[in-house]
């Protein structure tokens, strides 16, 4: 694909969202390679990021395995479930309609029930300023113990977990209810 291409332009600026930094210089790109390496256990070039990024000449192509490896740094299988399943601007944008709770609503050591299909539960402390800990888990890959940070839950939409810390791993990008998003966000009193 060209670099130019909306898709791909917008793929870069979810990557330097996921990562919380713009790349304008080689020590970001050389950072992003850390980051690629440790999320997707491959290995993209600097000077291949670079040329995505248009910060050096080269050639004006991407190849669909370089993308795909974006777009799993990113939460994506491949390239092609990107294209299938971001909104792009222009061609679709619709409303939230889900009930929503933002962290703020959210009382420091309060908790909150989050449930995803098929049978997915976890209870979670919030710690304070949109990070939280897991508390209980049935069913999930998360574990008491784990943290994150996230901005709000969402009925019926994916809950993208930031900085996410699973045991003595390094922070990362996490996504719970993929398909169908999340069934239950409610507070709990305990």
């Amino acid at each position: 694909m060209k670099t130019n291409e909306t898709e791909i332009l917008q793929l870069r600026e979810m990557v330097e969202e996921s990562v919380s930094r713009k790349m304008k210089t080689p020590a970001d790109f050389q950072f992003l390679t850390g980051v690629i390496q440790e999320r997707c256990k491959e290995t993209l070039g600097v000077t291949t990021l670079k040329r995505i990024w248009g910060y050096v000449d080269g050639y004006d192509t991407t190849r669909y395995s370089t993308l795909s490896v974006l777009a799993r740094c990113v939460g994506y299988r491949d390239w092609d479930d990107f294209l299938a399943n971001h909104d792009r601007a222009g061609e679709s944008s619709n409303p939230v309609l889900g009930r929503a709770l933002h962290p703020d609503e959210i009382p420091q050591e309060g908790f909150v029930r989050i449930a995803w299909s098929p049978d997915r539960r976890v209870l979670l402390r919030h710690l304070g300023e949109g990070s939280f800990m897991v508390v209980e888990s049935e069913n999930s890959k998360l574990k008491p113990g784990d943290s994150f940070s996230c901005s709000c839950f969402i009925l019926g939409e994916p809950l993208y977990l930031d900085n996410f810390v699973h045991g003595n791993n390094a922070p990362t990008l996490f996504v719970v209810g993929n398909k169908g998003g999340l069934t239950e966000v409610r507070q709990e009193r305990e």
